[in-house]
């Protein structure tokens, strides 16, 4: 037997629970009822069918997506890593870095705000005390010196902004060393995807807002099909001339392109760039066990999460049905 056969039957009991779950993922026709149930009671009721625990809840909570999304994601999360032995730990490390820029910022602006997340692969509470003490031990290596260095960029430049940008670039960092550790293709190809997403949105974006190619040049990141040196290359070239500049990312940047001179504006791409990722997790959809079943299912149940946020925040903002539809994400089903 190969190797690669052997690890997949590693995984055959999580691949079989998380396929039962799947049947529960919020559909595109789940989502209509949702818009379009008569009121807040439907939408729950609707919701706890798929699995969100709804206990306690009426539907005017002004927080209400958060407690939804919040409770399952922290469900979604321990059910996962139960089998993975840290293995999955890769894509909970989004949340437990927003939580690390969460705490910083708490500490340092005058503003603070209680925005932290679960179904990170470590505790909040843990997060906060490491920062505050600044005990990095129960942290990985790169978080705690991801911190170190967000807090020096911010007590050189004044710039809170330099925090969001240190601690992504030591998440992407952070990600790309359990994709290498794991030998998994799907999830190193996933880990590098996300990188030059990353870089195509942080060029487009910077170019629209002005910004210098010396400032651009601290944002790009490591760990994609391009390397952070081409995009600041290839930043101050035409539109027409940037993906061939781009090597590995140049598709990617093309597409891109196309979806804004459509008409679509930035908001368009941002809606585009969500469903690239969704498209690379759905080449898992089929497989029927091993390692990539847990693994896209934790990045279906992140988008489905904005998903019904946006159709929650779209009905209590009274949003017309039309108007919330045109702003969602492609769904894993």
């Amino acid at each position: 037997m190969s190797d690669a056969k052997k690890k997949n039957l590693d995984f055959l009991m999580i691949s079989g629970r998380i396929k039962s779950r799947e049947v529960r993922l919020v559909s595109t026709q789940t989502v209509d009822k949702l818009i379009d149930a008569p009121d807040m009671s439907e939408v729950l009721k609707i919701l706890s069918e798929h699995g969100y625990d709804v206990s306690g809840l009426v539907g005017d909570e002004k927080n209400l997506s958060a407690l939804l999304c919040e409770r399952d994601r922290a469900e979604t999360a321990s059910v996962v890593t139960q089998a993975g032995q840290g293995l999955f730990d890769s894509f909970l490390y989004p949340n437990d870095y927003h939580n690390l820029k969460v705490a910083l910022k708490n500490e340092l602006l005058s503003d603070p705000r209680e925005i932290f997340m679960t179904g990170g692969s470590i505790p909040v509470e843990v997060v906060r005390e490491a920062v505050k003490n600044r005990e990095f031990k129960p942290l990985t290596d790169l978080m705690g010196r991801g911190v170190e260095e967000a807090l020096e960029a911010y007590n050189r430049t004044g710039n809170s902004q330099m925090i969001d940008i240190v601690l992504d670039r030591y998440c992407f960092k952070d990600m790309a060393k359990v994709a290498e550790k794991v030998g998994n293709d799907f999830l190193t190809g996933y880990v590098r995807t996300l990188v030059d997403v990353a870089n195509v949105k942080a060029l487009l974006r910077l170019r629209k807002m002005g910004k210098s190619p010396e400032f651009a040049a601290q944002v790009f990141f490591e760990g994609g099909n391009a390397t952070p040196e081409r995009f600041t290359a290839a930043y101050s070239a035409t539109d027409d001339e940037l993906p061939s500049l781009l090597g590995g990312a140049a598709g990617l940047m093309q597409k891109a392109l196309a979806e804004i001179s459509s008409g679509s504006g930035m908001s368009g791409f941002e809606l585009f760039c969500d469903n690239y990722l969704m498209d690379y997790i759905k080449n898992a959809k089929y497989i029927p066990y091993g390692a990539e079943v847990p693994m896209a299912y934790l990045l279906a149940k992140e988008t489905e999460y904005k998903v019904v946020s946006m159709v929650l925040a779209g009905r209590q903002t009274g949003l017309s049905a039309n108007s919330i539809k045109e702003r969602l994400r492609a769904l894993y089903v």
